[in-house]
Order: C-alpha cells, then structure tokens, then sequence
C-alpha cells in the first residue's frame, strides 16, 4: 500500500498505523508506570482501564489469561507498573497498551531484589537439590505464625488425612522485618529436637509486600542447610519466593502443604487390605501348586516303585564300568604300542649301537670330532672310540678320495 494514492480507507489506515506500532521492537514490552483510572472488570475476566500522570493518559487492556495472575484487587487512583504492547484496535482507530503483567508501583524496588537473590543462588546451586518428602512421616513440624490462619488450615487437613499423625509446632513471625530471623530460629528449634521427618514452613496469603520476608537470602540458606525436608507454604498460588526454590518441595498453600505431606490414612488401609488379599491370593496359588506337585511325585515310579528304579540305575551303573574299563584297556594297549614303536627308534638312533658294527668316533688331539679326512694331517694325533673302549692312534698318512 502506498501512502501517496489518492485516498486510503479507514482501514487501511488504521492497519497501516498499527503494523508501524508493532513493528517497533521497542514496543513490544514497555514498562509504564502510572495511576489507574476508570478501572472495570468486564463479565469475560477482561480488565479494562486507563493509566494516567499528571500530564497524559493512554488506554489499557488486560485479557483474562493475564489479570489471572494478578495478585492484588485493582481499584482506581492505584499506583501501579505494567508491561505489555503498544497496538491500535482497527475497529475504532484506538491506541492502545496491552498490559502482560501488573504490579503495585512500591512493589519494583522489591522485584528488582528479590531477581537479584534468585540469581546469585541459583548459581550457587542452592536450588537444585530436591530432597524426597518421606512417604509416611511419624511427624510434621510446622512452623508458621500461632495466631494466623495457616496453622488452622494444617492442623485440619492433618486431623483429616491421618487423625492420629504427631504434629510439632514451632511459632515464628511470618511478617515483617524480624520475620526471617524468626523462622530461622524456629527451623534450627525443629533440627534441635529431631523428632519431625519433615517441615512445613509458611503463612496464608497477602500482599507481595507482606511475602516479602520469604525472599531472605538469610532464611533461604537456613532452609537448605536443614536436614530436615523442607515444604515451603507461602499462601500464594501464582507468584514464587525464594522460600519456594530453595525448599525441597513447594506448595502453592498451607494446605496443600499439609496434603503433600501428610499421606491419607483410609486409603493406606484400604491399601494394605488389598496388598493382604493379593498376598492371600498369591499364597493360596502356591498352596495349590505345591500341592499338585507333591501328587504327581507321589504317582511316579520314583516313589510308587524305588526297588526297580534302583535296580535300573544299578543297572546302568555296570553298563558304565564295563564300558570305562574296556575304554581304559583299550587307551593302555594303544600307549604300550606306541612305546613299542618308540623304543626301537630310540635303538636305531643310538651311536654305540653303529660302533658294534665296526664304526668309530674320530676326534683330534683337541677332543673335537673329525668328519672329514681332509681335517687330518700326517703326525695328527687321534683318539678312537670303539665299541669297547677308547684307541690313542697317530695318523702315519693321509689319503682323500676324489670328490664325485
């Protein structure tokens, strides 16, 4: 479309302008702060409402998915930081913020803190390990403030899920500058005593200000140097603290905690009554088992008859010895042959049997044995070995055939 043609729709128009808008990165997520005004909250869960200062005023929408995560109630004349888009709605030519996330204008300085913290223990690795929360604690330590509703809310999802299950309450502040500390005390009070298995540590809902105390460095190092398991309950469904990441398991209430922790007591009997009649079962079948194999070795010939099944194996005994014997005698005769064979080789091979014949070793004055005449000289002095002893000679001539 071209900007110089003679005339453009309405449209066309505003399209035009918003693609300028959207194509703008810079305008994509923008951080705006300002005072609510006109503030509705229409039938679909849409919020509607215009953020204005002292020197302009622009429209806002939040769609139902977003104002889901709101955790304050909106009114007019409120303080408050959104990000979201810059669009026009073509219908009526409207410019427009379309608001993603909404906070409390005193809530930024808090935010920027609490990224921070989150930053510098996740690379410490102070939220990676996730311990096992025990599967039937013998008890729950809790600590929580004794005058909120959190305790009330544990006590009787405990009492419900296993009436009997022992509880060990330690009160701390959930509230406040001192809080932290509080807590800290009161998670080092349960490690003392050693008596639960594992710790809820929480308080019902509030402002993000009010939950602020659970994003302490000081309190997060304490919750992962327990030994105890940790359950983080800050009754908060949407946001999360640093309690929560640091903690082996969270839960989004106090509550909930107490269900995660806290197995049902009639369903592990119902259970239990299941395992037995499945081991029942299983017991029965083996009986069963067992006893139609102690039949059917009652009704072998093993047991009906033994005399002839031994006089069988006796006799297959016989069969074997008769059968190793003949394979031994037959090995014996094959060696006695074969030694035979060899002691004859050994006598053919054996030098004084050539000297009964008539031959003789020759050697040199030397000791060394003479081969060839050619190795003689007249004079040479020889010894000569005989059949039956050793001859001193003196060579008087020597006399070499022609060579063939």
């Amino acid at each position: 479309m071209k900007l110089n043609e003679t005339a453009l729709t309405v449209e066309q128009l505003n399209n035009y302008a918003k693609a300028l808008l959207e194509n703008d990165e810079r305008l994509h997520s923008v951080r705006v702060q300002g005072e609510l005004s006109g503030f509705k909250r229409h039938s679909s869960g849409h919020l509607y409402f215009t953020l204005k200062d002292e020197a302009a005023a622009i429209s806002c929408v939040m769609f139902r998915s977003s104002a889901a995560s709101l955790r304050f109630s909106p009114s007019d004349g409120l303080r408050v930081v959104v990000t979201g888009s810059v669009s026009i709605f073509v219908k009526d030519g409207k410019y427009q913020l379309y608001v993603n996330t909404m906070r409390e204008a005193g809530e930024g300085e808090l935010y920027r803190r609490f990224l921070e913290l989150k930053d510098k223990l996740e690379r410490e690795g102070l939220f990676e390990r996730k311990r096992p929360i025990p599967f039937l604690p013998k008890c729950v330590g809790i600590v929580t403030s004794e005058t909120g509703a959190a305790l009330h809310d544990i006590l009787t999802v405990t009492k419900r899920r296993f009436p009997k299950m022992n509880v060990l309450f330690a009160p701390a502040q959930v509230q406040g500058p001192t809080a932290p500390q509080s807590m800290i005390d009161a998670i080092r009070l349960q490690e003392k005593c050693g008596k639960a298995d594992v710790l809820i540590v929480g308080r019902g809902g509030g402002s993000y200000e009010d939950l602020s105390c659970f994003n302490d460095e000081a309190l997060a190092r304490a919750i992962f140097a327990s030994p105890i398991p940790v359950i983080s309950a800050v009754g908060h469904e949407v946001d999360f603290t640093i309690a929560d990441f640091a903690a082996d398991m969270r839960a989004p209430t106090p509550s909930a905690a107490a269900e995660l922790a806290v197995p049902e007591y009639e369903a592990l009997r119902s259970g239990i009554a299941d395992m037995r009649f499945k081991m029942d079962q299983i017991a029965r079948q083996g009986l069963s088992n067992a006893e139609k194999q102690l039949a059917l070795l009652r009704s072998s010939a093993a047991l009906s008859k033994p005399a002839t099944l031994i006089d069988k194996k006796r006799s297959d005994l016989r069969q074997l010895i008769v059968s190793m014997e003949n394979s031994i005698q037959a090995a014996m005769a094959a060696a006695y042959a074969k030694t035979d064979t060899l002691t004859e080789k050994m006598k053919a091979l054996n030098p004084f049997a050539v000297l009964a014949r008539g031959y003789a070793i020759v050697r040199n004055e030397h000791g060394e044995p003479v081969v060839n005449a050619a190795a003689v000289a007249a004079g040479d002095r020889l010894e000569l070995t005989l059949s039956g002893g050793r001859v001193a000679a003196k060579a008087e001539s020597v006399e070499l055939t022609e060579k063939e």
